[in-house]
């Protein structure tokens, strides 16, 4: 599912991050700036149709992000956007 693109509003995003803050090409998180004091991190985020998103997972893995995504995925139903390596 990573890397389709659906017509659907409601998805999961994989983004990550760095020493130099969030590295996304779009987004409200990549608009924030905001700087990073520790290792390269994941993020696994539900962004919805209104603009709201919430951080589903967190972590160093980028492995570990994709399957949590796709897991999330089947809960909610929505596609999932691999925003790091676009």
């Amino acid at each position: 599912m990573i890397g389709q693109t659906f017509a659907a509003v409601d998805r999961i995003e994989i983004v990550g991050g760095s020493a130099s803050g969030l590295r996304t090409r779009r987004g409200a998180l990549a608009a924030l700036g905001v700087p990073m004091t520790c290792p390269d991190r994941f993020l696994v985020l539900l962004v919805e149709d209104d603009g709201g998103q919430a951080v589903l997972w967190d972590g160093a893995s980028y492995a570990e992000a994709i399957l949590g995504a796709e897991r999330r995925a089947v809960v909610w139903r929505v596609p999932v956007l691999d925003r790091v390596v676009e």
